[in-house]
């Protein structure tokens, strides 16, 4: 459905010193609930008999007086910017507490004896953001082949695993500026193989044949023309390489994500591309947390919202504060859903840890098995061989199985015969 674009301003001549007074209270940022309000949704929050045009004009005063401009306009010449919301600098101050770099070596020392694996964190941005641009394989059967290293059977799966070559890639980058080339040489990484006739990895689109349509086929957004984005990115490489006035790295990293997705430089993969170099610049900031946060997880489950955020941007002169608001709702959900997971994985082991002291089973085993039996418990129902635990411990498969049937002896674990040559592991839940 396609949203209410914001009104024209009615003429100063045409509006009374009384109705001045009286749409006076309309000046400011956000509502009363702090909401940083579209008109879509603005001009069903006025106060009854009150025109939304005159509202609006007072909100968008408000907005445009205390707004940060930025060095980006889009092809009308509309200068974007952007004002913080209550939402967004409460998402600022999590971020800076608890996805630093020393936020992550507490993290490490949180669960540095539960065994706990964040590794396996890593591989769900690469699922989820490759979900939302339209891989249809389920998150089991991409974690499944990440995990094994299993070849990509389907064009979903390509994608998966393209889009986890890219993620795996940006680390690689992180002492680099940003330049015309990187962005194509991460398009390449993650794009190549999937269907390169779709997809040309790393080459630009050469047409303006290509829209963004909503899902009742209206026209959403006609990006740049093909003959300026050359031009067009190195302007954003130029203001993400800018660093003579601040902008707060996750603020930086959200706009360097709209502007890719703005200008649409390639045929396909713009999506994958843009939220990888929104990780590119956290990671580049020292975020070193959101190597284990995928924010793609939430994104694809409100595809609308997020499609929304872009549209609201670009119908009202490129006020960044929707897309900013909105990715700052996503990532604070993301990190306090990381918190809660830590906590979980801490009170998992301690409850373990008073389960084998009760039955003698601590000074029966070794640090290593006591590892073991954690990383099976991360994920209850699953199944592993000696050759997985052997991997995920850094240790022969053979130590692997012997330590896997120690536990077995114990009875925290179960043995499944899988085939006559196979025998696989999962952590018994019932004791």
């Amino acid at each position: 459905m396609a949203i209410s674009k914001p009104p024209s301003f009615p003429a100063s001549s045409s509006i009374s010193m009384e109705t001045l007074t009286h749409y006076n209270r309309y000046n400011r940022l956000v509502d009363e609930k702090g909401r940083y309000l579209p008109f879509d949704d603005f001009q069903y929050r006025v106060a009854h008999g009150d025109d939304p045009a005159i509202a609006w004009r007072f909100t968008r005063m408000a907005r445009d007086s205390a707004i940060q401009r930025i060095e980006y306009r889009n092809e009308k010449g509309e200068q974007a910017g952007f004002n913080l919301t209550p939402g967004i600098l409460a998402t600022l101050e999590l971020v800076d507490k608890y996805t630093t770099r020393l936020a992550l070596d507490d993290i490490r020392r949180r669960l540095s004896a539960s065994g706990a694996e964040l590794a396996q964190l890593q591989i769900d941005e690469a699922i989820t953001s490759s979900q939302l641009e339209g891989a249809n394989t389920t998150t089991l059967v991409a974690r499944e082949m990440l995990s094994t290293g299993r070849r990509a059977r389907t064009e979903g799966e390509q994608m998966i695993a393209g889009n986890a070559r890219l993620m795996a890639e940006i680390g690689e980058h992180l002492n680099e500026p940003l330049t015309v080339d990187l962005i194509c040489h991460f398009h390449a990484v993650g794009m190549s193989g999937i269907n390169d006739e779709t997809y040309t990895p790393g080459l630009f689109r050469e047409t303006d044949d290509i829209v963004i349509a909503d899902r009742s086929g209206d026209i959403v957004h006609q990006p740049p023309v093909a003959a300026n984005i050359l031009r067009r990115l190195e302007t954003v490489c130029e203001w993400a390489n800018d660093t003579s006035g601040y902008i707060h790295p996750m603020i930086r990293a959200c706009i360097l994500h709209f502007m890719i997705a703005h200008e649409h430089p390639f045929r396909d993969g713009n999506g994958r591309t843009s939220r990888a170099l929104f990780y590119w610049s956290m990671l580049k900031s020292g975020y070193e947390v959101f190597r284990y946060l995928s924010i793609s997880s939430l994104l694809h489950n409100a595809a609308v919202k997020y499609a929304h955020s872009y549209q609201y941007t670009e119908t009202d002169g490129m006020d960044l504060t929707y897309f900013l608001d909105y990715q700052a709702s996503v990532i604070t959900r993301v990190v306090n859903g990381l918190q809660e997971h830590i906590n979980t994985l801490v009170n998992r082991r301690a409850v373990l840890d008073r389960r084998l002291f009760e039955s003698g089973a601590l000074s029966r085993l070794t640090q290593r098995q006591v590892t073991l039996l954690n990383v099976l418990l991360a994920t209850p129902g699953k199944t592993f061989t000696s050759i997985e635990t052997g991997g995920a411990l850094g240790v022969s498969t053979q130590t692997a199985r012997r330590d896997l049937r120690v536990l077995v002896a114990e009875g925290l674990v179960i043995a499944i015969s899988a085939n006559d040559q196979l025998t696989t592991y999962r952590a018994n839940t019932e004791g």
